[in-house]
């Protein structure tokens, strides 16, 4: 019985024809997890509707990687609950990563929400809405388990114990957790890549593997996801090839909510290609947190990443395979080479950086520096002509120093990414960074980021303006109807990610706006870059063909 058949029950009457909107914040993980949760409410009869002011049920899928994330969540909640009045909506429920860290503080503070839902409580959504729905439910704060085993270790550093994060400035509806949080001891790695958390011991009562795999912090097990078929024809789709970290940035508190690292299997990330394919997708994002970590607790180790690499290439109806969050202290040759020799396997490396000088990077409990990252980007353009680069940084991380800013701005004039997003240090609860010395003022953090990304946009533009006149493969993702002067086209090549990077424009040989079905992989020659963006010529031969 394949996986699939073994996964289907029978209806919950309760859940049929249920109206429910999902609002979807945060990472691309997030999306897969919304995904995973429209599919359960599909599979229990009730009607997956895109517009949240024409639900009965609408759950607000959350984020809270860093403050601004945290006030989008809480305004996009109360905007929710704002429907019960506006609109259709009779029960509003909170999933996601902020109802897992903040459960009983997102209750208190926002009570017009219905249920505040950890990730245990995943499984039982439909059962639960149909509930509220019927005044049943009395509790708020349901599905919330214990913390799962990946808190980090605890060690010596210059960092005071004890100490209060200081509070994200602006935060509305004020949550005690997020704005006055008591601080564990916090921990700062003594030396970079520092131990992940030790492992369970016998007789410790822990989840098991199947839970920790595949239902708490991953969502609801596959394949019950629903991609919204009412949005019409879809190009690419992100497949989530693992959950958790294990690493200790000192910046980010993702191991104390969602877990330590856990690989799916690879014949499971097969079987859901295979049925993504079906649904007509041509493009698979490969996410996770740290998707280089994929592989090392399964048989065989990291050196099974080229295997997965090869595997789901060789997936009938997918033409493009795409990475994210590659970890550069975890990025080996052997998988460059396989991005490099792999012709499905966009030439696109998603680094995640987050800053070059080495001070910093040691402080943020990372490992490497200015020389290390140019020397992994020269080798991956050594193998990969046709690599493209994007990479994030934090500007204002305490400690940082002016010399370290310049370093920076050299690094990025030295390696010429292609894409690049800067964010300013923000403090996390809990975490080792938000009780450092040496704090950067926020106001002179801004000013370094706008500084770092004025110089950064221009060497993008400059990048972009070097694939004019060349032929690229452009899947396309949307054909917008504009009226009676027809359609415009939209794609991507290697070079640009989805929800992340810029797009093609495509027009037909006679320079009216290209006709091509979304799905279809044309070749086009780029004629012009419009600062990112690009505008490319279809080949008229492959516009017709039946590629894609």
């Amino acid at each position: 019985m394949s996986m699939v058949e073994d996964l289907e029950v029978a209806r919950d009457a309760s859940a049929a024809g249920q109206r429910v909107a999902i609002i979807t914040l945060g990472c691309g993980r997030n999306e897969v997890d919304t995904e995973q949760l429209a599919g359960l409410f599909h599979r229990e009869g009730a009607r997956i509707v895109d517009d949240p002011a024409d639900a009965e049920v609408v759950l607000v899928n959350t984020c809270t990687f860093i403050a601004p994330a945290k006030q989008e969540s809480i305004d996009t909640v109360l905007a929710a609950c704002q429907l019960k009045d506006d609109g259709a909506a009779r029960a509003v429920l909170v999933v996601g990563c902020m109802a897992q860290r903040y459960p009983q503080e997102l209750a208190d503070a926002i009570p017009e929400a219905d249920a505040i839902i950890g990730f245990d409580g995943y499984p039982r959504l439909p059962e639960i809405a149909a509930q509220l729905l019927r005044g049943e439910v009395e509790e708020r704060v349901l599905g919330v388990g214990p913390a799962h085993p990946g808190s980090r270790t605890t060690g010596a550093g210059d960092v005071a114990p004890g100490a209060a994060a200081a509070p994200p400035a602006g935060v509305r509806r004020d949550l005690p957790l997020l704005l006055a949080p008591p601080s564990p001891e916090p921990a700062h790695p003594a030396a970079a890549d520092a131990a992940a958390p030790a492992p369970p011991r016998d007789g410790d009562h822990l989840p098991t593997q199947d839970d920790l795999d595949r239902m708490p912090a991953s969502g609801p097990r596959f394949p019950v996801r629903h991609l919204g078929a009412d949005a019409g024809p879809r190009s690419w789709a992100y497949l989530k090839i693992a959950s958790g970290c294990d690493r200790v940035c000192t910046f980010c508190a993702i191991p104390s909510f969602r877990g330590r690292f856990r690989s799916r299997p690879l014949e499971e990330l097969v079987e859901e290609a295979r049925w993504l394919a079906g649904q007509g997708v041509r493009e698979l994002v490969l996410v996770s947190e740290n998707t280089t970590s994929w592989g090392k607790d399964l048989p065989g180790g990291r050196g099974l990443q080229p295997v997965l690499l090869r595997t789901l290439a060789q997936v009938e109806g997918i033409d493009r395979l795409r990475l994210m969050y590659l970890q550069p202290a975890e990025l080996t040759d052997e998988l460059l080479r396989a991005i490099a020799e792999t012709p499905e396997v966009a030439s696109y490396y998603d680094l995640s950086l987050q800053h070059v000088a080495a001070p910093v990077v040691a402080r943020m409990g990372r490992s490497g520096d200015h020389e290390r990252f140019a020397a992994i980007i020269a080798r991956a353009r050594e193998l990969d002509p046709h690599a493209v680069f994007r990479s994030n940084f934090i500007l204002g991380f305490p400690g940082e120093t002016e010399e370290d800013v310049a370093l920076l701005g050299d690094f990025l004039d030295e390696v010429e990414l292609d894409w690049a997003g800067f964010f300013t240090f923000s403090v996390e609860d809990g975490t080792p960074s938000a009780t450092m010395p040496d704090q950067v003022p926020e106001d002179l953090a801004r000013e370094r980021l706008e500084r770092i990304s004025s110089r950064q946009e221009r060497l993008a533009d400059r990048a972009a303006r070097r694939f004019v006149g060349r032929d690229l493969d452009v899947l396309v993702d949307e054909v917008e109807d504009t009226g009676p002067d027809g359609v415009r086209t939209f794609g991507r090549s290697h070079r640009e990610a989805p929800d992340t990077d810029g797009e093609i424009e495509l027009v037909a040989p006679d320079g009216a706006p290209a006709a091509v079905p979304v799905g279809r992989v044309v070749t086009a020659r780029v004629l012009d870059s419009v600062g990112v963006d690009l505008v490319a010529e279809v080949d008229a031969a492959s516009a017709g063909g039946s590629r894609g």
